[in-house]
């Protein structure tokens, strides 16, 4: 899709952290071969779905919602094995083990990032963005006046 309409504040914010996030995956996957390990990381892609929503390329929104919704679902359940754990939570830099955090930290670090993701999903979903990447041109009164059309007419 062509960049001849301005790109909102807001979804260039979401692909910066899909950039940023694609960057730290890197940089895990690459301390993990530094010891040893392989970690196969899928954030990496966020390298690709940062730009791709920066240039409006649908098939990027796309792949970005289907992240967001993982998270959406994972996040939560992440949230609740974290509280019913017993003793502190390991914290990890780039995989590698670097201390133990109490489980309110690690539940609120949980929160914000269901927050995050949660906002990010509905930068996403707006209309003004939908139309910008051509996906669901038509806004919700007109479909539904659409529809009363149709009723009137049988």
């Amino acid at each position: 899709m062509d960049t001849e309409h301005e790109i909102p504040i807001s979804l260039k914010i979401v692909a910066w952290l899909f950039i940023i996030g694609g960057i730290f995956a890197v940089l895990e996957v690459i301390v993990s071969l530094m010891h040893s390990h392989i970690n196969i990381n899928f954030g990496v892609l966020g390298l690709f779905i940062g730009p791709g929503l920066l240039h409006l390329r649908s098939g990027w929104r796309t792949c970005a919602l289907v992240f967001i919704w993982l998270a959406l679902i994972l996040v939560p359940i992440a949230a609740v094995f974290m509280l019913t754990t017993t003793g502190p939570l390991d914290f990890m830099i780039f995989g590698q083990k670097a201390g133990h955090v109490g489980k309110g930290v690690g539940f609120s670090v949980a929160v914000f990032i269901f927050a995050l993701t949660f906002w990010q999903y509905r930068v996403l979903t707006r209309l003004d963005v939908r139309r910008l990447f051509g996906v669901d041109t038509v806004d919700n009164d007109q479909r539904y006046q659409s529809f009363d059309e149709i009723k009137t007419t049988d």
